[in-house]
């Protein structure tokens, strides 16, 4: 994982990806309860139906919830052609910056894009969690929305951290 180490406060201080911190803190607190209560509840031989299903559903949210975070802080995971830009000569590397920016920019929109659509067609089929009856369309349209809002995040945040270097 790529660290940047060259912006000592975080960018995720203020602003909405603050909200998705937190939303992240407790999907990952329901994540260990739930894990923890089907232990108990299996030991006693009373398994929660539908925990496994639960714990994917609250996996997927958990993700989702920490994209923004990272974006903010810009601590993706990326192959290493485009870094190239922290040691090429000023002017190329302020291309491939930007470069790096744009590229990100329009995968996030894309997949935001594709979770949307995704969504609509998942709550026009009515799908839902076989056990526990969950309706599928809003864990995708969460899923959307934190992928709007790191499309926005790579914009802002990545220019704060490229005028650093």
């Amino acid at each position: 994982m790529n660290t940047n180490t060259s912006d000592p406060t975080p960018a995720t201080n203020s602003g909405p990806a603050v909200w998705f911190v937190q939303v992240a803190s407790w999907v990952l607190a329901a994540m260990a309860l739930v894990a923890f209560c089907d232990v108990i509840l299996r030991i006693a031989g009373r398994p929660i139906t539908g925990a496994y299903e639960l714990t994917a559903l609250l996996m997927g949210l958990l993700v989702y919830a920490t994209l923004p975070l990272v974006t903010a802080q810009d601590e993706h995971v990326r192959a290493g052609i485009l870094q190239m830009w922290r040691t090429a000569p000023a002017g190329l590397g302020r291309a491939l910056f930007q470069l790096r920016r744009l590229l990100s920019c329009i995968a996030l929109a894309y997949l935001a894009w594709a979770l949307f659509n995704y969504m609509l067609r998942v709550a026009q089929a009515g799908d839902r969690a076989p056990y526990i009856e969950v309706p599928l369309s809003w864990v995708a349209a969460f899923g959307a929305l934190c992928m709007v809002l790191s499309a926005c995040l790579v914009v802002w945040s990545q220019r704060r951290v490229g005028a650093t270097s």
